[in-house]
């Protein structure tokens, strides 16, 4: 008897949910045996599919050797250790990890570590955190403050005080008629300079933003835009928290959406794809200069007091790199830009068709936009009639497949989206 989550719970007493029993590669069979595939990876995560035979054989081994240990008060499993140092020399600019187990306890550490940072630094009153219109960043209580969904706000009397928001990068929707993505982008950033000297700069501690947005709608940053917000947040001594948690570890075609987009944080979260989601993980990544902030504050108060159980579990280490392994086996950029492209030669059919507005693509983390919700809900019911799931976001349907597909599966992803979007067509 579940409380499911982001359901509404009287319908869900009325209508059972489909039940899922197995995995065979980038499909799940529901109770019934009938095989889906799902193009989103899930919830963007299962990068290796849903019976990835390494990652079980890896989690065996581990399991047989040393099933769990902490890393509290001067212990650690060896081989989270030896995670810690593999992620360090990938992730672009950071010294040090810290692990978890959700990708909203990552953005809760973030927060609680910006606090710290800045008290490290005896500037207290930089508190605050700046997030964007329709971000996602967790469920928790931090986290879902900074998420800009109202769905995940509602009820919960959450400390949306501790939040200031500011615009998304939604240049189709957003942007004045007859301006360029750089004018947009430069305006978003005068926008955000001007939140912030209302504020006072000396009260804002961070920004907080997922290199491209995807629960928000899969929207990818216009031309100069993070330049344009990184010049304003290090015009006022403010940290940048990159979210990776759905971009990490390949999926815009680079490892990190950092390095796609020319983002230079001093925080990053990470989760989803760490594990490709066969356990839980998630890790928070920080710069030099945040840590020796942190380790020095920690020194004055005889610990650093923040940590969770399951942190840095063992069995989760191993299957991390055993993951890391494989995403190098497959020279990860160059094999998700080479299925990015086939993606995006699917996409390029759509762009004329009948209520589709815009179709984007940025490595294996695509989108097609129509002109209303109920459009983009007609053709995913579609699609999952004819076996294929993807997500549905408002006027949106997102495409994000495991990495693990053959061309063969793209084009057959591809074409059932093409197929729906006519079928709804021809209905209309």
């Amino acid at each position: 008897m579940q409380l499911f989550p982001f359901t509404d719970p009287h319908l869900a007493e009325h209508n059972a949910p489909k039940r899922f029993v197995r995995g065979d590669g980038i499909r799940v069979f529901d109770a019934d045996g009938r095989g889906y595939i799902d193009a989103v990876s899930a919830l963007w995560c299962s990068s290796l599919g849903f019976t990835p035979a390494r990652l079980t054989q890896a989690m065996t081994r581990q399991m047989e050797q040393l099933a769990y240990y902490h890393s509290f008060m001067g212990r650690t499993p060896a081989i989270s250790d030896e995670l810690a140092k593999r992620l360090v020399a990938r992730m672009p600019g950071m010294s040090r990890v810290f692990f978890g187990t959700s990708g909203s306890e990552a953005v809760e550490t973030a927060a609680k570590l910006v606090r710290f940072y800045w008290n490290a630094k005896d500037r207290p009153k930089k508190k605050r955190i700046i997030a964007r219109e329709g971000a996602y960043h967790g469920s928790g209580q931090m986290s879902a403050a900074l998420t800009g969904l109202e769905y995940c706000h509602d009820g919960f009397d959450l400390p949306l005080d501790a939040v200031l928001r500011t615009g998304r990068p939604h240049y189709l929707r957003d942007a004045e008629p007859g301006e360029s993505e750089i004018a947009f982008s430069k305006r978003r950033a005068r926008e955000l300079d001007a939140l912030i000297r209302a504020a006072g700069p000396e009260t804002v501690g961070a920004f907080i933003g997922e290199p491209a947005m995807g629960a928000g709608g899969v929207i990818l940053p216009p031309e100069g835009y993070w330049s344009e917000v990184q010049d304003v947040l290090a015009r006022h001594d403010i940290l940048l928290i990159a979210d990776e948690i759905i971009c990490g570890f390949g999926r815009t075609g680079e490892w990190f959406a950092c390095e796609t987009y020319g983002i230079r944080p001093d925080l990053m979260t990470v989760a989803k794809q760490l594990t490709a989601s066969v356990l839980p993980m998630s890790a928070v990544a920080m710069t030099d200069e945040v840590y020796r902030g942190i380790r020095s504050l920690g020194h004055k108060y005889g610990t650093f007091g923040h940590g969770v159980t399951y942190g840095g579990h063992p069995v989760g280490a191993a299957v991390a790199l055993e993951c890391l392994d494989i995403y190098e086996e497959m020279d990860l950029p160059s094999h998700v830009s080479l299925l990015g492209s086939r993606i995006a030669a699917g996409l390029k059919k759509l762009c004329k068709t009948p209520g589709v507005m815009d179709v984007r693509c940025q490595g294996m983390l695509a989108a097609v936009e129509f002109e209303t919700p109920q459009q983009a809900r007609a053709v995913g019911e579609e699609a999952e009639r004819r076996g294929v799931f993807f997500r549905i976001i408002g006027p949106v349907l997102a495409i994000a497949p495991p990495y693990i597909c053959t061309t063969e599966e793209i084009d057959e992803i591809m074409a059932v989206m093409q197929s729906a979007i006519m079928a709804q067509a021809v209905s209309a």
